[in-house]
């Protein structure tokens, strides 16, 4: 302050400095000209002195007494200061800065940890479609043994393979009235003559015309128990004592007799097949063609059998507690599960009482992923559905292929006679 002051005040006393001396004369008598010169060299004089002390006032000031001595010493200490205090809030900064990281983390952890929760939370109606569906591939398995069984059997009676009681006519016709008299047989037929007949034990044993009600046999129930696991002679005579309860292979095996070859043919010689005798080589193979084609159409009965036998247990429960949810009682449960579902129970459970039961579309109100879980579960029953279907197409068409073929033969056989009566 005191140099500023200073500085003021030689600007403001400053005075000319010259090296003339100095001489009195007449203004009047100087000429104007001299006069000028004089001012200007005042004038520059004077200015030369201020310009010169405020360069030296000036550099003074700036680089000793206010650079030097005040603000570059200030400077230091103000930039050393900011860095000090800036590095600590840089620090400070950076913790803020973790710690909106970390919180927005944990945040998108818990929100992703509860979609997670929410889209993996397991739903009973899920697990029903799993527990009914966990023994479908066996009963499937299951359902094409039966039919193989089934197909291999009829086949031997009508070839008359020496181990079956189809070996002769006589023996098979006599075995199927025993199996009648003792087993189906209902007394009160006939006017009540076949009291004389009938067995005593057959009255109310659950068997009565079982062999040719094919309504009560076969199509009513959802499962069939066949007992294919047991010896066969005993589950013919219905003395096996498998553990699949109330054995039904002989309603079975009596009706297919019924349907398809209920009186089979004569047995031809060896003889008269070894030398064509009367031509019966020719008959020979005529009688298998309608044996064939009578096999084709007993595939059809096979498969629907086959489907209605008994499966595994695995299923059982969950099959009985799903009856139990659609308020069906407990004896009556007993009775149409029997000892385990066959496979088109399960499928009827599946696809069709399933969605009878109110609690399905109640269910139906749960996350959407739970929702699309019973969806896939869905399509899947509505895949294995439409290979049923696919399979019964097939069925159909070999059948009806056949029976065109019997009426062509028919108008061959036909248009064959009249060749031969009239020779042309």
């Amino acid at each position: 302050m005191l140099m500023v002051i200073l500085f003021a005040f030689t600007l403001l006393f400053s005075t000319s400095i010259t090296d003339k001396k100095a001489e009195a004369r007449c203004c009047v008598c100087c000429p104007q000209v001299t006069l000028y010169m004089y001012h200007v060299q005042t004038i520059l004089s004077v200015t030369s002195a201020h310009t010169a002390a405020f360069t030296m006032l000036r550099d003074q000031l700036l680089s000793v007494s206010w650079w030097q001595a005040g603000v570059q010493p200030l400077a230091k200490m103000m930039a050393m200061e900011l860095s000090t205090i800036g590095w600590a809030q840089i620090a400070q900064i950076g913790a803020f800065i973790d710690g909106k990281v970390l919180g927005e983390t944990i945040t998108d952890m818990q929100v992703m940890s509860a979609k997670t929760a929410k889209r993996q939370m397991p739903a009973v109606s899920m697990c029903k479609f799993a527990s009914l569906n966990k023994s479908l591939a066996a009963s499937d398995s299951r359902a094409k043994m039966v039919h193989a069984v089934l197909n291999e059997y009829s086949l031997r009676r009508i070839l008359g393979q020496a181990e079956t009681a189809g070996a002769t006519q006589s023996r098979d016709t006599k075995t199927r009235f025993r199996q009648m008299a003792t087993l189906h047989c209902d007394p009160y037929t006939q006017g009540s003559e076949m009291q004389n007949v009938c067995s005593g034990a057959v009255v109310n044993n659950g068997y009565t015309n079982k062999d040719i009600n094919f309504t009560d046999a076969i199509d009513t129930p959802d499962t069939i128990n066949l007992g294919l696991d047991g010896d066969i002679a005993a589950l013919l005579n219905n003395t096996d004592n498998n553990p699949l309860n109330d054995n039904e292979i002989p309603n079975i095996v009596a009706m297919k007799q019924f349907l398809y070859k209920h009186e089979l043919a004569p047995r031809a010689s060896k003889e008269s097949l070894a030398s064509d005798v009367d031509g019966h080589r020719s008959r020979y193979l005529k009688w298998r063609g309608s044996v064939a084609k009578r096999s084709v159409a007993e595939n059809s009965f096979d498969a629907l059998v086959g489907m209605k036998a008994s499966s595994a247990l695995a299923g059982s429960n969950a099959y009985q507690l799903q009856l139990a949810t659609l308020g069906v009682p407990n004896a009556e449960i007993q009775q149409i599960t029997k000892v385990a579902p066959s496979y088109w129970a399960q499928m009827e459970q599946l696809s069709k009482t399933i969605y009878q039961n109110p609690d399905f579309f109640v269910n139906l109100y749960d996350n959407p992923h739970n929702v699309m879980r019973q969806s896939a579960a869905m399509e899947a029953i509505s895949l294995m559905q439409m290979r049923d279907y696919y399979d019964s197409l097939i069925r159909s068409e070999m059948a009806l292929s056949v029976l065109l073929d019997t009426e062509v033969s028919k108008e061959i056989d036909a248009l064959n006679n009249v060749i031969t009566q009239w020779g042309y």
